[in-house]
């Protein structure tokens, strides 16, 4: 089975992505990689120059996962990494997160948030 992903909001095609094992453990490996820069990030402290290295160090990690994520999942060409690369990293973001929603079948209309 696949899902269609439409990439218009970063000026890209539609894509038939596969729920295959691999693109399932894709989506699990980014996520795990996601967690642990924003838990660098979160723990800087600002007056330990070590820890402001290490929390830019995450950042820049954090950035270049996004496109290692979707490179391979979304077999983009140089032209298409480009494109993500341009682009707004908060569009970046949500379009990485509605590929590994749509992937894992996570209902998005749902919220946590019941109070």
């Amino acid at each position: 089975m696949s899902v269609k992903i439409n990439g218009k909001k970063l000026h890209l095609t539609t894509f038939d992505v596969p729920t295959n094992g691999k693109n399932i453990r894709r989506c699990l490996v980014a996520q795990k990689k996601f967690a642990e820069a924003d838990l660098a990030i979160k723990r800087v402290d600002t007056d330990d120059e070590e820890s402001i290295i290490n929390s830019l160090e995450a950042q820049i990690k954090l950035i270049d996962s996004y496109v290692e994520f979707l490179k391979p999942v979304l077999s983009l060409s140089d032209a298409q990494v480009e494109k993500v690369e341009n682009a707004d990293f908060e569009d970046v973001v949500a379009f990485t997160t509605e590929v590994i929603d749509k992937v894992l079948k996570v209902d998005s209309s749902k919220s946590d948030d019941t109070k």
